[in-house]
């Protein structure tokens, strides 16, 4: 959710301007290739049906406490949710939907939601992880993946979630140790971290060993790539390093805190904070892509579609593969009745990048919405595989199939 931490094949910029958008958008593209292709198997595997007892005994005593606080005159206290796992199960899969399609904001309070319903659903508990991960709220995502952890303590995907946040902060040893965990249970995303890790280190043949793993499962080779040629070089070029490592070379290229405190004002629905916090980093430096695509959805979370539409586009002319814009944009356009545009944007990302990811969910919908349900079906299919519990999918893939037959 927090990914590493996201994408297939597109091609990042490394170094420049686009050094804090690559952060966001590898939470945004590498953790859905990388994290959710190889971890959502596990995870519906792992996926099982949890019957919670209340006894009788346990129902009378509550009872008999209400009555007694009632008759003593006790002020009246908010109520707790009562437990629903299955209620817990369906926000979760609605939490996940939301986060497949990069709508981190509206996943949050859905898994937010169904951990009160069901303190021990670890599937929630990864997915409001993920979800504050790729809001910039770390706090928050280490508290969820903690709790996933205590109920799992070989969960890969929280387990990989804790080795990002850490190496997101430099935490090189800890991160090392939650990684190797998670790379044990197969975690593809936890491979790419560790040959990132192994690289800022110069531990070259450990980069290179890990770098090979990834290859060779066939996800994300033209990110891995770059990182490959340099542990095999035993020699990280400058603009790659301060991808990897954003904090390297001085102090002023430090992560922008603002930046993160922004997304998380937004998703928290405090949308004009959120907006003024993007604005003054904007006004501090203009071509910042992370503040540009942050603004724009903080904008089109909102409804402010036509003023959020020159914040994607400035983030695109600073870099043209920033997957999170490329997204806004075309969700701007649909909103705008260019549906045809935002198809031509959709299909660029899933030309470029494996899905299936957002643009797969776009470009899907809006074929079914042009009434053109072959062309939505490969689509749906596609993703329908990746999430065959997904019950609104599985009713647009029905829709496709019996359109496709007509």
């Amino acid at each position: 959710m927090s990914s590493g931490k996201s994408p297939g094949s597109q091609s990042t910029s490394f170094g420049g301007p686009a050094d804090e958008q690559s952060r966001l958008d590898e939470a945004m593209l590498r953790g859905e290739q990388l994290l959710v292709t190889s971890l959502q198997v596990e995870e519906r595997r792992r996926r099982r049906r949890r019957i919670l007892l209340i006894s009788l005994g346990a129902l009378t005593m509550t009872a008999l406490c209400i009555v007694l606080i009632t008759l003593a005159g006790a002020p009246a206290t908010e109520k707790p949710d009562k437990p629903n796992p299955e209620q817990a199960a369906q926000l979760s899969q609605e939490g996940w939907s939301l986060w497949q399609k990069q709508e981190f904001a509206a996943a949050v309070p859905k898994f937010e939601a169904a951990v009160k319903l069901d303190r021990k659903n670890t599937n929630a508990w990864n997915g409001l992880g993920w979800s504050r991960f790729n809001s910039g709220d770390t706090e928050g995502a280490e508290v969820a993946f903690q709790n996933v952890i205590e109920l799992e303590p070989n969960h890969p995907a929280a387990l990989n979630g804790l080795g990002q946040l850490a190496l997101d902060q430099r935490k090189y040893d800890l991160a090392e140790k939650y990684l190797l965990k998670a790379a044990r249970k197969e975690a593809t995303a936890a491979w790419y971290g560790l040959a990132k890790l192994y690289l800022i280190k110069s531990n070259y043949n450990e980069s290179a060993k890990w770098a090979q793993k990834v290859i060779k499962s066939g996800e994300g080779e033209a990110e891995i790539a770059e990182i490959l040629q340099a542990a095999k070089a035993k020699k990280v070029p400058d603009a790659l390093r301060r991808s990897l490592d954003p904090q390297s070379g001085s102090a002023n290229a430090a992560p922008n805190k603002d930046v993160a405190r922004a997304w998380q004002l937004c998703n928290q629905g405090r949308r004009a904070e959120g907006k003024a916090l993007f604005l003054e980093v904007l006004a501090k430096s203009p071509q910042d892509a992370a503040a540009l695509n942050g603004l724009g959805w903080c904008l089109l979370g909102g409804g402010d579609i036509d003023e959020a539409k020159p914040y994607f586009e400035k983030c695109l002319a600073v870099d043209p593969k920033a997957g999170g814009a490329m997204n806004g944009l075309a969700r701007v356009l649909k909103a705008q009745d260019d549906l045809d545009g935002a198809i031509k944007i959709w299909q660029q990302m899933v030309d470029d990048i494996p899905g299936p990811h957002a643009g797969t969910y776009g470009l899907a919908d809006a074929y079914l919405e042009k009434g053109e349900p072959k062309k939505a079906l490969p689509l749906l299919e596609e993703l329908a595989k990746s999430k065959p519990d997904d019950r609104q999918l599985q009713a647009k893939l029905a829709e496709a199939k019996a359109g496709s037959t007509e």
